[in-house]
């Protein structure tokens, strides 16, 4: 049995499957994105005010560009920092005791896991941006546009609750050592 559960903790810190996903879920929401914003006005509402109408205004093609820059290029860089950073810049990294789980004999596996958990963020980045891109949608087919404010919060709820959930995982593959 020790056996089996060494190999699953392998495979939960292989970088690879948690690359798939990252690609896999990124493709999906372009695809997502580019098919429905066809379906937005020309002028699109993305700023709400405080009483939830909109204040804010982008053209179509507009917010498409910059929806899929953001979420290509934040999942990205936080997926990139998160796994590539601490091997070039260890003093850097943010790990409770630090200097015993860089040390040469942890080094590799500490640096695989930081590598798989930083895809696994980029992923819970591409579905809170997905998210905010459907409540655009809703709000643009109301008239006037005004925010979901019930999908809003549940989706930011969502991400919240999914980072505590990331940074816990993060603690306990990483505890303090005596």
């Amino acid at each position: 049995m020790r056996g089996t559960s060494e190999k699953m903790s392998v495979r939960r810190e292989d970088g690879a499957g948690a690359l798939v996903s990252l690609i896999c879920l990124t493709v999906f929401a372009v695809v997502f994105i580019i098919y429905t914003t066809r379906y937005l006005p020309d002028s699109v509402a993305t700023h709400f005010a405080v009483d939830n109408q909109a204040n804010g205004w982008m053209s179509r093609n507009g917010y498409l560009l910059f929806m899929l820059a953001f979420l290509i290029g934040i999942s990205a860089l936080v997926s990139f920092a998160v796994g590539t950073l601490p091997g070039k810049f260890p003093h850097w990294t943010n790990v409770p005791n630090r200097d015993y789980w860089l040390a040469p004999a942890r080094r590799e596996e500490s640096l695989r896991y930081l590598s798989a958990h930083g895809k696994r963020l980029g992923c819970l980045i591409v579905m809170m941006m997905l998210g905010m891109h459907y409540v655009i949608l809703k709000a643009n087919h109301m008239q006037p546009p005004a925010l979901p404010v019930s999908t809003f919060s549940a989706i930011l709820f969502g991400f919240a609750l999914a980072l505590v959930w990331w940074i816990v995982r993060l603690y306990r593959r990483f505890p303090k050592k005596n």
